[in-house]
């Protein structure tokens, strides 16, 4: 069954926080005896703690970043392959806010994505429209572009393979996608990933944007929206476990 769920922390908590709200999930997901898969993404500087501290655990420990390659000089990066030495197991590549603040395009994504998958890594790929994009009736022309100019080449290992959808005009702001807009988009990305030579019946399809328990089972209900990447609503145990709690619930 197609089912999956990751927390972005983004820049957000302090060391404690961090430790106290992973102790939380991790608890929650034993109490509940769930396996359905999640991921969390901290900031860098906990990686290697919480991958300690999750080693017997079903949740995983994903980085919300990574630089393809193994050594360079590249002051303030770290690399796939120091990522994967650490015992991380998932990256993000093309969020949003990597492309719109970092710069980050195309060609990079598609070596971040390569190299990391070559390391070991399971990627989350994000794609999404601006509202100007929208507003302007080029939501599916935009999303087109972002597949094919990373994932062209069918050099992809497909089951360590998750795409995101995450709306840029609904991250952080409050407003989310309706279930109709995300199930009209993700049926869109699913029919591209099978144009592309991708097992796509197979792979999850996530939604990202301001996506809280609230809003969470009637869009888990749709056919292809196969959970989420969570941000602001991750950063408190007892709203992510909500979220946790419909996926399953839509799913059952």
């Amino acid at each position: 069954m197609r089912q999956f769920l990751a927390a972005n922390w983004k820049m957000h908590l302090y060391p404690i926080e961090a430790l106290h709200l992973t102790t939380a999930l991790h608890k929650g997901w034993e109490r509940h005896g769930w396996t359905l898969p999640a991921v969390l993404f901290p900031p860098a500087i906990y990686l290697r703690e919480l991958v300690a501290l999750l080693s017997n655990s079903r949740l995983q420990v994903g980085a919300q970043n990574g630089y393809p390659g193994e050594f360079g000089a590249f002051t303030g990066e770290v690399s796939m392959a120091q990522l994967a030495h650490i015992g991380v197991k998932w990256v993000l590549i093309g969020h949003s806010e990597r492309r719109q603040h970092f710069g980050e395009t195309g060609p990079l994504l598609r070596r971040k994505l390569q190299d990391a998958q070559q390391r070991g890594l399971s990627v989350i790929y994000c794609v999404g429209e601006t509202l100007a994009q929208r507003e302007a009736g080029q939501t599916f022309d935009v999303l087109q572009v972002q597949l094919e100019e990373v994932l062209s080449d069918g050099a992809i290992a497909w089951d360590r393979f998750v795409l995101a959808y995450e709306p840029v005009w609904a991250i952080g702001t409050g407003v989310h996608a309706t279930p109709q807009q995300a199930q009209e988009v993700h049926a869109f990305l699913r029919a591209q990933l099978a144009r592309l030579g991708a097992p796509a019946e197979g792979i999850c399809v996530v939604y990202g944007g301001s996506l809280k328990p609230s809003a969470a089972l009637e869009l888990f209900s749709q056919p292809d929206v196969d959970g989420g990447l969570v941000g602001g609503a991750s950063l408190e145990a007892s709203s992510f476990l909500q979220i946790a709690q419909a996926l399953l619930q839509a799913r059952s």
